[in-house]
């Protein structure tokens, strides 16, 4: 082909170029126009939000600070032989319509990274007519903004109960809407903190209601915030339960002894049903269920500060028996879910908190309040900081969770379902007749018969270990 004929063709690729534009140009406005048409009143708000950030982000980008003057183009001659004017890159920009609000992609250039949009967080929600922004990288050259408007943490919604083959705890829902559950298999258990009155009990209470009514699980109470458990908050659920027992810490002792029994002796009761000691590869059964050990205030079993003697002897013994179950129930299908108002090493053994893997943390005054419940990474997430969540006109039943799976070690806030407290009792009354105790008989003891009588004369039956036999050697 020749060179005329070259340019010949050359008007006609252009045009084809341009009709291939156009074309693409009004299938786009085709298709956001029948979006628009189709979405409801709300949806369409919400487009019309995302459209307005979009169209308005060239100008914003400099004025926050997440633009950058391209290097190369300092110095530059225009063809006059004129200093022309640096060029202004500003990072691309794809905004998407949420029911929470606005989602914004924004493909990092040189300079301006996660660091510099989260500086201008603050005022990306204020150009946004946002309530928050919250800001994460997606992957390399991707930052995702996430404006919220409103605050979805204010509405309420009914507790869902999981499906009967789903071994999860939900919890509610987070600032996007989305459902937060706490997978149950492979847990080594549950730390629960928080003010008085913010609904740490309630969730508890919830979460043993939402797996009443299958046979294949059981439940241990402790319900520290009362000295008789029958007229406490955890009274109603007695029936269901395989014990329930008050704030008395000689009596949590001996519960506690009886569920570290148990867990010594399951190993080979599995093995002995399923030809392995590994409980959840097979699942919970009638046979052998889950165990949830809910133990509410459990500072008044594990608190040793004041206490001497026989007293502290006692407590000490419980926060060993309350290691032992953090620590061995994940594999046995034991799990431990300790609540109490502030998870610092006095209310609750080091030893066990930090070997439970979620935390749920309910508003407290203090930041090092929050950091016994969710470690240390709290101090960094100023949106996520319980602290200042102390409002129970708006924030009574919202949380910060860390360990759910999905949330790659950080955090998330919850709006924790609502649970109706005049129709529980019924409804764990009507699942009464699953309860089981499962906890395996004590070792019978060698006792010696004439101690059994001596102590019987004196009015005591309490059989004791039969002391072995001193001998001894008289010198020659």
């Amino acid at each position: 082909m020749s060179a005329t004929d070259s340019l010949s063709l050359a008007p006609l690729v252009a045009v084809i170029a341009l009709a291939v534009l156009a074309a693409w140009g009004a299938a786009r406005l085709f298709i956001a126009t029948y979006r628009y048409i189709r979405a409801t009143p709300f949806q369409r708000a919400r487009m019309r939000h995302a459209w307005a950030v979009s169209r308005r982000w060239r100008r914003l980008a400099p004025n926050v600070g997440l633009a950058r003057v391209d290097e190369n183009t300092k110095g530059r001659k225009d063809w006059q032989g004129k200093t022309a004017k640096p060029v202004t890159v500003v990072p691309k920009i794809r905004v998407f319509p949420e029911p929470w609000g606005i989602r914004a992609v924004i493909k990092t250039i040189p300079k301006v990274g996660v660091e510099e949009v989260e500086k201008a967080g603050g005022w990306l929600a204020d150009a946004w007519d946002c309530q928050t922004v919250e800001v994460r990288r997606l992957k390399a050259g991707l930052v995702e903004v996430r404006g919220i408007v409103g605050n979805p943490l204010d509405e309420h919604a009914p507790y869902a109960w999981p499906d009967a083959d789903d071994w999860v705890l939900p919890m509610g829902h987070n600032p996007w809407m989305r459902q937060v559950a706490i997978p149950l298999r492979q847990l080594s258990g549950i730390k629960v903190a928080g003010l008085p009155g913010y609904g740490k009990t309630m969730l508890m209470l919830a979460w043993m209601a939402s797996l009443a009514n299958r046979a294949n699980v059981q439940f241990a109470i402790f319900d520290g915030k009362t000295s008789d458990a029958r007229y406490g908050d955890w009274g109603q659920a007695g029936d269901r339960a395989m014990f329930v027992v008050g704030d008395n810490p000689e009596t949590a002792n001996q519960r506690l002894t009886e569920l570290v029994r148990l867990l010594k002796d399951r190993p080979a009761a599995l093995v002995e049903e399923r030809g392995t000691h590994k409980f959840w590869k097979h699942g919970p059964t009638e046979t052998n269920p889950l165990v949830l050990v809910l133990m509410d205030e459990c500072h008044n079993y594990a608190d040793t500060k004041g206490l001497t003697g026989k007293d502290k002897q006692v407590i000490e013994s419980n926060q060993r028996m309350m290691q032992t179950i953090s620590k061995e129930g994940r594999g046995l299908g034991v799990i431990g879910i300790f609540g109490t108002q502030k998870q610092t090493g006095d209310a609750i053994p080091t030893a066990v908190r930090d070997n439970l893997e979620v935390g749920v943390c309910f508003p407290t005054f203090t930041i090092d309040a929050a950091e016994a419940a969710l470690g240390s990474g709290i101090r960094k997430d100023e949106p996520n900081d319980p602290s200042k969540l102390v409002d129970k006109e708006s924030n009574v039943g919202v949380c910060v969770v860390t360990g759910v799976p999905g949330l790659g070690g950080q955090y998330d806030r919850v709006r924790v379902g609502d649970l109706d407290e005049d129709q529980l009792p019924g409804f764990i009354a009507s699942t009464a007749h699953l309860r089981r105790d499962v906890i395996p008989a004590a070792a019978p003891t060698v006792v010696d018969a004439s101690t059994v009588q001596a102590d019987e004369s004196a009015g005591t039956s309490v059989p004791l270990q039969k002391k072995p036999a001193r001998h001894s050697r008289k010198a020659s």
